[in-house]
């Protein structure tokens, strides 16, 4: 039996022009605890003189100890064939598809080489081992002017990508039961040139028709352990332009359905005796997911059904109680009402402000009223609603008499946010203070940041995030927050905003806003 520190992987990773993912890349290898590794970095196309400045320091030790090759293709090949050639580069045992916006854990290589060990001796034909995934949402920042990305929770995974048998089944995968990412494997190298490595005429579900023909003579176990993470990126409304730091997913120039059909694997079906033990095998694996699926589909109808029925019921009950209570507000004549009798909440005192440039309460009408929200436009002169979906139809009450306007979120999804425009308040050389008095019954974490247009960008607007802030709004009794904007960050910034970013993922949340003010700094 191999002992695990003689595994030797190789990696590769395809990149093109996306400098701030494969520096990352390259950093997640270097993390790994199995010592024997070989990196080689494909550049499909990308501009090498870039590649080079961003991996210099990466670079520069890990070609001293020859651990790392970088191929530049221009023009460039394809990401196909930019993976086999990468293969074919490489003299290890076992080989690594590490997509360049990709990751993996610390132990994710020394962990599949000691599976593969205990494995191999039982399975004669065991071509690769795997481990489990978790997907991760991340975003673009700016931190100190640098462009950077942040985690910013776990994305939900099909249940394909939750199965726990043992081996990857070579049907449930054909038929999109059973899935996984590249990221996920190591296979023998050796394993991965007999069936021809990825499909070259392909450019998209490359690595589905290559599994597809390595499972027909090959097995791969997979590790109950999430080693491997998938990164995915939220994009906000504004960002509608494709481009390489977008998913693949995003990018509509790939023909799907052309390719997922062409990815799925053809059968013999014409009987002969050669066959007869192939096409039982086959025969017994289509009756086990046949079985398995008819077995659990009226449960999982039933329990839907019933989940989604307590659903409808629970929303119409939640809106018919704001859609009263509104119209009881609208019924009843405004009289001035003491904050601390609004729903419990004890408003802080409000900021003295002389002259303020904008005042909320200046901007909204006398009498009390309503109305629907649209994301993108502004209201108020100065607010605007941002949603990661165009999503109409939010409702907005606002009374003066209260000091209290608020907008009622039913999800706020990936991303909802309050954006305060501050264009035009600043005199040159001038700086703004923005005062924020919110409240809420429940409590929560909200942030805010800084936002401007990007003025490098071609197509649909850009805008870019800076400055972040993080606050609470206490239970009950509120909170008051004041941000300071500089003058030096006014006269550089085109479409300069204020955003006030809501919690994600939060269902029926309510803004509820007492006073907003801006004023000179």
């Amino acid at each position: 039996m191999q002992a695990t520190d003689q595994i030797s992987i190789g990696v590769v990773i395809r990149t093109k022009d996306r400098p701030i993912f494969v520096t990352r890349a390259l950093a997640s290898v270097e993390a790994q605890t199995h010592g024997n590794w070989k990196i080689v970095l494909v550049n499909d196309g990308g501009d090498a003189q870039m590649l080079a400045q961003a991996i210099a320091s990466q670079a520069k030790a890990l070609q001293a100890s020859k651990r790392l090759t970088v191929i530049n293709f221009l023009p460039g090949i394809g990401r196909s064939a930019a993976f086999n050639r990468g293969v074919e580069a490489l003299d290890t045992e076992f080989v690594a598809c590490l997509d360049d916006d990709d990751t993996w854990a610390a132990d994710f290589m020394s962990s599949l080489a000691g599976f593969y060990r205990q494995t191999q001796d039982l399975v004669s034909d065991l071509g690769g081992v795997a481990a489990q995934v978790t997907a991760l949402k991340e975003e673009f920042c700016d931190i100190d002017g640098i462009r950077d990305i942040r985690i910013i929770g776990e994305d939900s995974l099909p249940p394909s990508f939750q199965r726990n048998e043992f081996f990857v089944n070579p049907l449930a995968y054909a038929c999109y039961r059973q899935d996984l990412y590249p990221v996920q494997w190591i296979l023998r190298r050796e394993a991965v040139l007999s069936v021809g490595g990825f499909p070259e005429h392909f450019d998209v579900m490359e690595d589905r028709a290559f599994m597809n023909g390595f499972l027909a003579r090959y097995r791969v176990a997979v590790l109950d352990r999430k080693l491997a993470f998938h990164h995915r990126r939220v994009a906000r409304s504004d960002d509608r332009a494709r481009n390489v730091l977008m998913n693949t997913l995003d990018n509509p120039s790939y023909d799907w359905r052309l390719f997922a059909d062409l990815a799925r694997p053809g059968f013999d079906l014409a009987g002969r005796a050669d066959t007869a033990g192939p096409m039982r095998s086959f025969a017994a694996d289509l009756l086990s997911e046949l079985n398995y699926e008819t077995s659990a589909i009226w449960q999982k109808v039933d329990g839907e059904m019933r989940s989604l029925k307590e659903r409808l019921d629970r929303d119409k009950a939640e809106t018919q109680a704001v859609i009263s209570a509104i119209m009881a507000e609208l019924a009843s004549p405004p009289q001035p009402v003491p904050a601390q009798s609004l729903q419990d909440v004890a408003v802080p005192v409000r900021p003295l402000v002389a002259n303020p440039l904008f005042d909320i309460w200046a901007a909204l009408p006398e009498t009390e009223f309503c109305r629907h929200l649209q994301p993108g436009h502004r209201f108020a002169d100065r607010l605007e609603l941002s949603r990661a979906t165009p999503e109409d139809g939010l409702l907005m009450h606002a009374s003066r008499s209260l000091e209290k306007f608020q907008i009622q979120f039913p999800d706020t999804r990936d991303w909802s946010a309050i954006e305060v425009h501050l264009d035009g308040l600043a005199a040159p050389g001038q700086g703004l203070r923005v005062h924020l008095q919110l409240a809420s019954p429940d409590g929560y974490l909200f942030e805010t940041a800084l936002v401007c247009q990007d003025k490098q960008a071609s197509g649909a607007p850009k805008f870019r995030l800076s400055d972040f802030e993080v606050h609470a709004c206490a239970r009950k009794e509120g909170c008051l927050v004041t941000r300071e904007v500089s003058a030096a960050w006014l006269a550089q910034a085109s479409t300069p905003k204020l955003s006030i970013i809501l919690p994600r993922q939060a269902r029926n949340f309510r803004f509820i806003c007492n006073n907003l003010l801006v004023e000179r700094a």
